[in-house]
């Protein structure tokens, strides 16, 4: 539209019934979503090639709405999402509005309705905006790192066949915590006073596996460990070489010295298994990564991360842990 026509139209205004003007600010609402979807696939464009790593890049037209580049170097064509889990997905103009659903911890359900998706659809987005966020872990943290494990109950929602006899609804697993095969450990890693955090879904929790999950968060001679008294975190101090504080809480009392303690991330811990038990009703076990990883988009901050972040960061770009 060029500026002789704009002008005429802002003059027509004025001359609109209610609904007329309603209908204008449906679709100027509508619009302003989906350039912000584009825009926000576009901030995250890249500066080299997807496919060969060159540099040698130039803008090659639009489709579907997204900027194309070529490659000067293998020849390729590519956009902002290439080779990107949000690769190939229809109705991008939508990702802005999913990104809000996304970023206020909504269910399926909530997400599909606010948005106009099918429940199918509205899952398998979910899981595509997520997937890329799992690695996104902090990297040599200095200062106090509190660590301490919890537990989720071992989960095969939605699955086809089970590999064990099914439980009565609200029916209580036998034993509690490490003492039991149906409890799946995770482990939780908070940075004292800073809004990083470490996660990582265990298999068991053993000395080896939390050594592996923790050994690039931390900083040799930098980080100092606080954890309680399990058997998988007494030689922490010598295998990722940092100074560890651990204590009892039954007989140390909740504090170390006025100062070492998990609380921090114990009440990570309440957060997490209060959104995904009470809200969410329980996840599967297999994409239980993925939730870690959510709840770490939503804790960013103080008020988590927006939603150009939100898919920013399903693009492949870090914007937490950082």
């Amino acid at each position: 539209m060029n500026a002789r026509q704009f002008k005429r139209f802002l003059e027509s205004v004025t001359k609109l019934t209610a609904g007329q003007l309603e209908q204008v600010r449906s679709a100027l609402a509508s619009e302003q979503t989906v350039r912000a979807s584009y825009r926000a696939i576009e901030a995250a464009r890249p500066c080299s090639c997807r496919r060969c790593g060159s540099e040698k890049v130039v803008r090659n037209g639009v489709q579907n709405g997204l900027q194309r580049f070529l490659c000067r170097a293998c020849g390729k064509t590519f956009n902002a999402a290439t080779g990107t889990p949000l690769s190939r997905l229809r109705d991008k103009d939508q990702f802005e509005a999913y990104a809000q659903c996304m970023r206020k911890g909504y269910t399926v359900r909530q997400a599909a309705a606010e948005v106009g998706l099918s429940l199918d659809k509205a899952f398998r987005w979910r899981h595509r905006f997520l997937s890329e966020v799992v690695a996104h872990q902090p990297k040599g943290v200095t200062g106090i790192l509190e660590v301490d494990e919890t537990y989720f109950r071992e989960s095969q929602k939605g699955s086809r066949k089970l590999t064990r006899p099914p439980r009565k609804r609200g029916g209580k697993a036998k034993g509690r915590g490490r003492r039991n095969k149906d409890w799946i450990p995770v482990l939780v890693g908070r940075a004292r006073g800073q809004a990083l955090t470490a996660d990582r879904v265990l298999g068991r929790l053993t000395g080896v596996e939390v050594t592996d999950a923790l050994k690039e968060a931390v900083t040799p001679g930098e980080t100092i460990l606080c954890t309680d008294g399990h058997s998988a975190f007494l030689h922490l101090q010598r295998t990722l070489g940092v100074q560890t504080k651990s204590f009892v809480a039954s007989y140390h009392g909740p504090v170390l010295d006025k100062v070492y303690h998990v609380q921090s991330a114990n009440h990570y811990h309440e957060r997490l298994k209060s959104w995904i038990q009470r809200r969410l009703r329980g996840v599967a076990t297999k994409y239980l990564p993925n939730y870690l990883a959510w709840q770490r988009l939503m804790s960013w901050g103080k008020t988590g991360v927006s939603a150009e972040e939100v898919i920013a960061s399903a693009l492949g770009r870090q914007v937490v842990n950082t």
